[in-house]
């Protein structure tokens, strides 16, 4: 598979929230249903909590994204998407943790025979927190270029997740 970092365009992971302050002023009488006041600024997700969530999408136990799939499909990936609708093989990663700071990595190795996908046009992956076909949460998916493996042949599919960009 051939780097295609600049081909497609990323969508940024982006942390920034908002927080809402209202005020209720007490001025002799019952307070109001409505604030008197609303204050809204943008609040900083730390480095160190930028690296937290790196770390629990790995490693929430129960649901840990921990399962990699690989389909058929080359449709592009959309932020409505929830399965990998041509899904050919799943199996547990290699790699599952934030080895960098706020960057989380999955990494799956797969075998042509050993795993029963040679001579498959592989155009897709996903990243999944359960280890059956069509079960669990997607939390990440993408296509790629065409990948036919022969029986003797391995792909390996990392992953890489930035949680935001400090």
């Amino acid at each position: 598979m051939k780097d295609q970092r600049n081909a497609v365009s990323a969508e940024a992971l982006g942390l920034q929230e908002i927080v809402k302050a209202e005020i209720y002023r007490g001025l002799g009488g019952p307070y109001s249903e409505t604030p008197d006041e609303t204050i809204c600024v943008n609040d900083l997700i730390t480095t160190a909590g930028r690296t937290w969530l790196a770390k629990r999408i790995g490693l929430d136990t129960g649901s840990a994204m921990a399962y990699m799939a690989v389909g058929t499909v080359s449709t592009a990936a959309a932020l409505g998407d929830t399965a990998l609708s041509g899904e050919v093989k799943r199996k547990i990663l290699s790699t599952n943790s934030a080895i960098s700071a706020n960057v989380y990595t999955a990494v799956m190795t797969l075998g042509g025979a050993a795993d029963s996908v040679s001579s498959i046009a592989i155009t897709e992956a996903g990243l999944f927190n359960h280890a059956s076909s069509g079960q669990g949460t997607m939390f990440q998916r993408v296509t790629f270029a065409s990948v036919t493996l022969a029986g003797s042949d391995l792909l390996k599919i990392t992953l890489e997740t930035n949680v935001g960009s400090s």
